[in-house]
């Protein structure tokens, strides 16, 4: 199976996730988490990144912004070089993360300060500390310092939403996080990876368009609005060079086509068993028949799976 593709373009904004490797710890006592800050603090100068909110807690949680387009690089010199310091200091070896970072696309504008909020009130929810400024491990204390200057978090973008005082701005942002305690994660609206509204997530696809392999990436394929039954047969004759009329109807000559023209209409549309099945002149059952046929022949047939991805790729591509 293809690995997710990362979603990177100047300007994208991120909240950034690593877990330990088996849901292991990744921070023995302070003095790893003071090394963790350091190495963000490092690689914000190497890689020209904007840090808005942290928290460090069994795993730890970031709110990136790269003007360059270089989150890949940021996370893998983050993850290795924490890692290499772990290894050294507690004699250990191996992996210490779980698998690869996981990374949220969100738009900026309408997410910068409910993510930043609910990062910095994990420790509180977690039954850690009573208030988001007893937790030493997070960016809410850099915000409530009244100095604009210094800090490992670039705080400006959030806090002059509150104000252009900056005493003034912290006041009031102390007052938003504290609200928001009994709020649930603004993750939970995301779409496969990305979290935004529909304008936002088609200007994300368009920085994907033209991919060779796009149609693999899952978390696209949860993004693209679903396509209508009558687009996806056009797609598949388009790409087939048949006629309609022979993917709609039953001929010998073009079985094959009609099953993947089928199959598709069903998992890609959303529509029932019962509306694509009166556009193919078929029953119910005759659906789900094609549809479980065309799963287990896209196992075994690498010509067929790359025939059903490439429709799919079409389909994207027209989304756009």
């Amino acid at each position: 199976m293809a690995r997710p593709l990362r979603i990177e373009y100047e300007g994208a904004f991120y909240h950034v996730t690593s877990r330990g490797d088996q849901r292991g710890r990744i921070f023995w006592d302070d003095r790893d988490r003071e090394e963790f800050l350091k190495v963000l603090g490092r690689t914000k100068e190497r890689y020209g990144y904007l840090l808005h909110a942290y928290v460090l807690m069994g795993n730890h949680h970031l709110l990136v912004e790269t003007p360059h387009s270089n989150l890949k690089q940021i996370m893998q010199n983050v993850n290795t070089s924490y890692t290499v310091y772990v290894n050294r200091r507690h004699r250990r070896s191996g992996h210490l993360f779980q698998g690869r970072y996981k990374a949220f696309s969100v738009d900026k504008e309408g997410y910068l300060l409910e993510l930043g909020r609910y990062i910095q009130l994990n420790p509180v929810r977690a039954g850690l500390v009573r208030r988001p400024e007893d937790y030493r491990w997070s960016s809410y204390r850099e915000y409530m310092d009244g100095r604009r200057q210094g800090g490992l978090t670039d705080r400006e973008d959030t806090l002059g939403f509150f104000s252009k005082k900056w005493a003034l701005a912290v006041r009031k942002y102390r007052d938003f996080v504290k609200e928001g305690i009994k709020r649930g994660s603004p993750l939970e609206e995301a779409v496969g990876s990305v979290l935004g509204d529909e304008g936002f997530k088609r200007r994300v696809m368009g920085y994907l368009k033209g991919l060779s392999n796009v149609g693999e990436i899952p978390d696209l394929r949860r993004v693209i609005v679903k396509p209508k039954v009558e687009e996806i047969i056009a797609k598949a004759s388009e790409f087939y060079r048949v006629s309609k009329e022979d993917l709609l109807r039953r001929r010998k000559s073009t079985g094959r086509e009609r099953s993947v023209t089928i199959y598709l209409c069903k998992v890609l549309s959303g529509r029932k068993n019962s509306e694509i099945g009166k556009f193919f002149g078929i029953a119910i059952q005759a659906v789900t028949n094609a549809v479980r046929k065309m799963e287990r022949l896209r196992q075994v047939e690498k010509k067929l799976a790359k025939e059903v991805d490439s429709i799919k790729e079409m389909l994207i591509i027209q989304s756009v």
